[in-house]
């Protein structure tokens, strides 16, 4: 019997009130502090009004260096950031939706920079950032989060341990599978020795695009030990740098690049215009296909017996269906859908649309450098 993703789905005691999770995207909404703001609270009320199956947030920096350099984003790295933190979570548990801390620490491409690149972290150094990923899940569960996930994938510090393409350490954080995955499996040990019940769900890359990076037979032994350390549900995505878009599919923003990427926005007109066509061959565009994790996603489906949430190119109630009742998998996951339509759920279970409006434009993207998140739909401003 094919199953009605609109229904109600229980995980752990995370209660989903239907299949279809708004997945972390980063909003640039949090305040000058790293605090939640009214603002983003406003916007995690209208997923929540628009029938959104479950929120997991942007991602929330665990420590002061794993920062983004880009404005806007959520920390929890100390004790004194839990009120707000449960401030705004507890107004939407008011709106009848569960809600999941993102938590990644942003390695080389944060504020960090050079001190947080893998191969010049010192042993002490990873042992902090271990321990400030237990300490943040510990006051997201203080905080009232129904679960947290882990950042694995995309590039940031974790997946940069995960991932054979970036990790060249020769000690006991690389060189082999075990190696790669140790950070990461003493978070989760660390985590559940703390907080036992609480539930601990983790995205990861089920491809990358380069020789030496994680393929599927390598995400799906990655997705094993995961589940054997106890994690209780996977989210499927790809990715680890813009060279080839990264975990989205689309047009290269490249007008809205130029106009909102920090070192190009202040150029004069005549340099833009010689760097333009420039920019747009650094950057190798990938057809904006459906589904693209999929077959990833059905390879670590077939390794792994918790939960799997697919991400990634799902844009329409064909993709969602299609993806739980012919391939398997437990939920499906979207981002730049819910930019343009927070209300996407509920058309879709209404029967007023059937595809969401996001033409891939991939403006939403680019104009983070420098600005909360919205939706552009094509043009630059």
């Amino acid at each position: 019997m094919a199953i009605n993703i609109f229904e109600p789905y229980q995980l752990k005691s995370i209660n989903f009130n239907n299949r279809i999770i708004r997945s972390a995207t980063d909003e640039g909404l949090a305040d000058s502090e790293g605090d939640p703001s009214q603002d983003l609270l406003k916007m995690y009320k209208k997923l929540a009004n628009g029938h959104v199956g479950a929120i997991i947030t942007g991602f929330i920096s665990v420590s002061k260096d794993g920062k983004s350099v880009m404005p806007g984003m959520m920390m929890i790295d100390s004790d004194d950031r839990i009120a707000g933190h449960a401030s705004m979570v507890e107004e939407i548990h008011k709106e009848n939706c569960s809600i999941i801390a993102q938590l990644a620490h942003c390695g080389r491409s944060g504020v960090g920079g050079k001190k947080c690149q893998i191969e010049r972290l010192s042993l002490e150094h990873i042992k902090d950032i271990e321990k400030d990923f237990i300490n943040a899940a510990i006051r997201a569960y203080k905080a009232g989060y129904d679960a947290v996930e882990l950042h694995l994938a995309h590039g940031y510090l974790l997946s940069e341990f995960l991932s054979p393409h970036t990790n060249k350490r020769k000690d006991m954080y690389g060189g082999s599978l075990e190696a790669r995955l140790k950070l990461i499996l003493d978070i989760i040990f660390g985590i559940r020795e703390q907080i036992p019940a609480y539930p601990i769900l983790v995205k990861i890359n089920g491809s990358e695009d380069y020789p030496d990076g994680i393929d599927s037979e390598l995400a799906s032994q990655n997705a094993l030990a995961l589940e054997k350390a106890g994690v209780d549900a996977i989210e499927v995505s790809c990715g680890i740098d813009w060279n080839s878009m990264g975990p989205s599919r689309g047009k290269i923003p490249v007008d809205m690049l130029l106009a909102h990427y920090p070192q190009l926005k202040t150029k004069p007109k005549f340099i833009k215009k010689l760097i333009r066509p420039n920019l747009a061959g650094l950057m190798k565009e990938v057809e904006a296909t459906s589904s693209y994790n999929l077959a990833s996603a059905v390879r670590i489906k077939e390794a792994v017996k918790i939960p799997l949430i697919l991400v990634g190119g799902l844009h329409s109630l064909e993709d969602f269906e299609s993806a739980i009742n012919e391939h398997g998998m437990d939920m499906v996951a979207a981002s730049r859908p819910f930019i343009i339509e927070p209300n996407f759920v509920e058309k879709l279970e209404s029967g007023v649309a059937s595809k969401s409006r996001c033409i891939e434009c991939n403006n939403c993207l680019a104009g983070l450098y420098d600005r909360s998140l919205r939706c552009y739909y094509g043009k630059v401003f």
